[in-house]
């Protein structure tokens, strides 16, 4: 996305945060980086920085930056880390997925009684991508603006209580170890930044781990897109043609760019200086997407999910982490 003239205040703001909290690091190292830009984004974006000149530039810097480092990973990724994660890896994604969608449209029929409409954009963002995989959703069921803008503001706000509990959560009941630590954040954390910016919180190891279990998840937007309108299709039972007709799914630029640099690196040896600097330039990315994920969060947002859908969306990550840690104790132990 090209950078507009009334981006700069915000994506520099962004950036001067990131680097701030790298510096202040050195006097809290408990905390992190990325946690220190987290924290103080919410504080300074909720107050000094509340005013909306700053919005546009922000919400670039939280999003395409870790799309950069996002790709720049595939440099330190080879076939043969994917193969650490097995078929019990790729089975876990596919069950983890399949059961959320099916848990939280079930959920939002019989308990919460949302429209189904926003049932299956809740389904969606939260077993795939965040808001990604709601604006791909969205008109292939037909959902209204407004159902989409009240479930990327609830999954995005669960995005970030999964970002603050995980990296503890985790590392504590799979005893530290880093593949299935990363099996849990990146099975169940819903945004691609959010992912990073969780893992980060914990090592980089668990990264580069749960970054390979979201890039499954990602990969198979599609095939949610077209299940869920062929589902909508026959509650609406239409007599013209199905919703997902016309439907052609493409991969986002950075998980496209991120296999190739992979197979790069699975067939020749790289550089060390170019795999070095591409993981130093991933992980202040990730320091710049988590500052503005905190600048990003505004009481507003919280208020504009409503009490109905905050108490959905909770309930529906307590699925995914329950959920998760069972497959994983199950399959992956």
């Amino acid at each position: 996305m090209a950078i507009k003239k009334g981006m700069w205040p915000g994506i520099i703001l962004t950036f001067v945060l990131a680097l701030a909290a790298k510096l202040l690091v050195q006097f809290i190292p408990q905390l992190g980086a990325e946690a220190l830009a987290m924290l103080i984004g919410i504080v300074l974006g909720n107050t000094i920085f509340n005013d909306s000149k700053w919005s546009l530039g922000i919400k670039w810097a939280e999003k395409f930056p870790i799309e950069i480092g996002i790709a720049l990973l595939g440099l330190t990724v080879t076939l043969a880390t994917i193969e650490t994660l097995g078929w019990s890896g790729v089975i876990f994604i596919l069950l983890q997925m399949t059961l959320t969608i099916i848990f939280v449209m079930w959920l939002g029929g019989r308990i919460f009684k949302v429209s189904p409409e926003a049932a299956m954009l809740m389904g969606a963002g939260n077993a795939v991508c965040g808001s990604s995989a709601i604006a791909s959703v969205a008109p292939a069921i037909g959902a209204t603006d407004d159902q989409r803008r009240t479930s990327v503001a609830t999954v995005s706000i669960m995005g970030v209580i999964l970002l603050l509990v995980l990296p503890f959560l985790g590392p504590n009941l799979l005893h530290h170890d880093n593949l299935l630590v990363g099996a849990l954040i990146g099975g169940t954390v819903q945004s691609v930044g959010q992912v990073v910016g969780t893992a980060a919180l914990v090592n980089p190891t668990v990264v580069t781990y749960a970054t390979l279990f979201k890039m499954l998840r990602v990969i198979l937007l599609s095939v949610v897109v077209v299940a869920l309108s062929n589902h909508a299709h026959k509650l609406q039972n239409a007599t013209t043609a199905t919703p997902q007709s016309g439907f052609k799914f493409k991969a986002p630029w950075f998980v496209t760019t991120f296999v190739i640099l992979m197979l790069l690196g699975s067939v020749m040896t790289l550089p060390t200086l170019l795999t070095g600097t591409a993981k130093s330039i991933s992980g202040f990315f990730g320091v710049v997407n988590l500052a503005g994920i905190g600048l990003n969060l505004k009481w507003t947002t919280i208020k504009a999910a409503g009490g109905k859908f905050f108490g959905y969306g909770l309930v529906i990550i307590i699925f995914q982490v329950a959920l998760a840690l069972l497959l994983i104790y199950t399959l992956m132990h």
